[in-house]
């Protein structure tokens, strides 16, 4: 049976690869088990040499990879080329970092003996990720499981099979034999069946729902979880703050990637006495973002991935709307001219929402900014926490001792300060609450993927 990629520009197919059988699934993972002695017999910098042509093949074929990404799920052509340009560097900083991370670590030698630590592989992980970053996001964990020593089993999203296509073939062309790295394409289905074998570790990015579900199926079997799940992320826009940046860096969060990023600010809590002018500098930047053709480089904002995800996100507007939200800026699907033929969708700004709105509590894949007026800071951050996750979180404030109390309060794994999304390859990547376990990027996240064995040498 084949799996086909619908274009979300027109809805068309793209192309379609073979979906794996329970059989394949099976198969792939026993080999990645008989395979996993050689792969992690080899030397850490043999490991680490592969993963340094990877990076090189990245960027090699930055243009293409680019092209196919705008092409599957949407992504504008110049976010695409940064997200491949910026995943090359995270490949790199991984085998520079892992090199020493990963390297026995010697705790003390004493005339008595000497003892260390050595950091042996998982054993075979499965990778189960999303569509949303398709060539970043999987590589966060395949590459790190790799340069530890692991076998690994990737399942792509159904919504991208050909850009994993693509990511396969570059990482087997790197070095990586096809023993070490297996891939079975499919829907949820197959990804269930992924989970179901005899693995020793799962990192799966994704929803919230479907992550409880692989813990719960985990859990009995004692099976390693890291699990980067969805976010609501809040934003306090305080009185004294910087009301151009502040609007600036929250509209860009919000509607990149058409609003379908995991750690973007996702609603926004703005004090009473600035929140006229905010909203107002909101609403303007909104209406200039371009909607269009992904693969022309003027476009802001392309399609959301798929029909389906359109109808679910057209449905969280509408409830918000009955739950007494008032939309001030786009809200419809556009069906007008050639973006009617795609997923396309306005860019939409609501007011006029409590804390109990849906819009305010869910995770909205898409792009919606709500803002909530709030009579005080402390009134702000109560909102921003009343919620079930903790991804990230933003507070724009000249104040330092109030930037300094949001960092304590504000309950997420990451947390910025007059700015709207950071990250590094050096800054850990953690969920709290129902945004997920354990740790991605940073030395941090390298560790994820080794056991810690303390070794005693008397003598």
């Amino acid at each position: 049976m084949l799996l086909t990629s619908i274009n979300p520009i027109n809805g068309k197919p793209l192309g379609s690869v073979r979906m794996a059988t329970k059989k394949d699934v099976e198969e792939t993972v026993a080999m990645a088990r008989r395979k996993l002695k050689g792969w992690r017999s080899l030397t850490l910098k043999k490991r680490a040499a592969i993963l340094v042509k990877l990076a090189g093949l990245l960027r090699k074929n930055q243009e293409k990879l680019a092209e196919l990404i705008s092409q599957e799920m949407g992504k504008p052509l110049t976010e695409a080329a940064d997200e491949v340009e910026s995943t090359a560097e995270y490949v790199d900083y991984f085998v520079k970092e892992g090199l020493k991370v990963l390297a026995d670590e010697s705790l003390f030698k004493r005339k008595t003996g000497v003892s260390l630590i050595r950091y042996d592989p998982v054993g075979v992980v499965a990778v189960i990720k999303a569509w949303n970053f398709p060539v970043k996001v999987p590589l966060w964990s395949i590459v790190p499981a790799l340069l530890a020593g692991n076998t690994v089993v990737y399942k792509p999203s159904e919504y991208v099979p050909l850009v994993s296509q693509e990511l396969v073939k570059l990482i087997f062309s790197a070095g990586v034999p096809r023993e070490a790295f297996g891939v079975v394409y499919g829907r949820g289905k197959v990804g269930e069946m992924l989970v179901e074998q005899d693995i020793d570790m799962i990192s799966f990015t994704g929803s919230t729902k479907v992550g409880k579900d692989i813990a719960q199926k985990a859990s009995g079997r004692l099976v390693k979880l890291v699990l980067e799940l969805g976010g609501s992320s809040p934003a306090l826009v305080l009185k004294d703050a910087d009301l151009d940046l502040a609007a600036e860096r929250i509209v860009w969060s919000r509607f990149r990637n058409c609003g379908q990023v995991c750690g973007a600010i996702k609603r926004v809590y703005v004090e009473e006495a600035v929140a006229d002018k905010f909203i107002a500098k909101v609403v303007e930047k909104v209406k200039a973002l371009r909607v269009g053709d992904p693969l022309d480089k003027k476009t802001a904002m392309g399609p959301l991935v798929s029909e389906r995800q359109l109808r679910r996100f057209q449905d969280q507007v509408t409830r918000g709307v009955v739950a007494g939200g008032r939309i001030i800026s786009g809200g419809r699907r556009i069906r007008k001219g050639k973006l009617a033929e795609g997923w396309f969708h306005e860019p939409t700004v609501m007011v006029y929402v409590s804390n109990k709105n849906p819009v305010m509590q869910e995770e909205v894949f898409g792009p919606l900014l709500p803002v909530m007026r709030v009579v005080s800071f402390s009134a702000g951050l109560t909102f921003a926490n009343d919620n079930p996750y903790g991804l990230t979180a933003a507070v724009f404030t000249r104040s330092k001792l109030k930037a300094n109390r949001a960092v304590e309060t504000l309950v997420a794994g990451s947390v910025y300060v007059n700015e709207a999304g950071f990250l590094s390859p050096e800054s850990p990547w953690s969920g709290l609450k129902n945004s997920g376990l354990g740790v991605e990027n940073s030395r941090h996240g390298l560790l994820e993927f080794v056991h810690k064995r303390h070794v005693y040498f008397r003598g």
